[in-house]
């Protein structure tokens, strides 16, 4: 099994985010991490994300990417989720319309991991014809595969 596969579980992609709202979609994308066995502390890891220090945008032509990482002890391994918004979220600027947001919280012993599977993320994003399939994917499992294949290019 990967390490992106072993991260991110199919029960933490959510391809159909309810939330209008950034910091309500971010609320959406952490709440299956609440009883996940790697988060041994759920409101710690919930409050250094929302501080929102860690953050990074990538900008495309059909939405923005948003990667919420986070150096924490509130987790024992690598642990991703992901949430994607049919309904683009507004944000900054009129511009800037929000499809995916990414989840990724370590434990500093895992740090050079860690930034291989951020990099690797953000190159397949970056890729448009990947992120057109995976803006549109209809399941889970189909769009960790899709995820895995461009982190293996």
């Amino acid at each position: 099994m990967s390490t992106l596969a072993a991260s991110l579980l199919p029960k933490d992609i959510h391809l159909d985010l309810k939330s209008t709202d950034p910091r309500d979609a971010l609320e959406e994308v952490l709440s299956t991490l609440r009883t996940d066995p790697r988060v041994t502390d759920w409101e710690k890891l919930r409050s250094s994300l929302q501080a929102g220090t860690s953050i990074n945008t990538i900008q495309k032509g059909c939405g923005t990417i948003i990667l919420h990482h986070r150096r924490t002890i509130s987790v024992s391994g690598l642990v991703l989720a992901v949430g994607r918004s049919s309904d683009p979220i507004s944000l900054a600027t009129p511009d800037e319309k929000l499809r995916l947001l990414f989840v990724a919280a370590i434990p500093s012993t895992l740090n050079n991991e860690y930034l291989r599977i951020l990099g690797a993320i953000a190159r397949v994003c970056n890729d448009p014809v990947t992120f057109g399939e995976l803006l549109s994917v209809p399941d889970a499992v189909g769009f960790l595969s899709l995820l895995e294949k461009g982190c293996r290019q």
